[in-house]
């Protein structure tokens, strides 16, 4: 896995962020409930990313997530939390507003390595 950064920033509107933990729970006959965390990231991310632009940025964007076929992972500047390490969903789609203008989205992971 190589440390490329995406460089391209989100649009300002239509981006939003979740967090899921990963939690094993119990539940007994007398209401009683135990949780606790599973694993030592049990955090994980995701985004709703997109991206308003000319087609010739479009293009770029496209070409690198083509590069990381959805698989290998990259750095990636969240608009709340800052550099995180990401991988996109299996899918983007690329849309056309108007003449030259484009509108790329998809969803990235949070994904952790040694």
């Amino acid at each position: 896995m190589g440390d490329k950064v995406f460089k391209w920033e989100c649009d300002l509107e239509g981006n939003s962020q979740t967090q899921k933990f990963s939690v094993l729970n119990t539940s007994f006959g007398d209401g009683y409930e135990q949780n606790t965390s599973v694993g030592i990231n049990n955090i994980k991310g995701e985004w709703k990313y997109q991206r308003t632009a000319y087609k010739a940025e479009i293009l770029e964007i496209k070409a690198f997530f083509d590069e990381h076929m959805g698989s290998q992972s990259f750095l990636w500047e969240s608009p709340l939390d800052g550099q995180v390490r990401v991988k996109t969903d299996t899918s983007y789609a690329p849309m056309q507003l108007g003449g030259d203008v484009w509108r790329i989205m998809t969803n990235f992971k949070q994904v952790y390595y040694p």
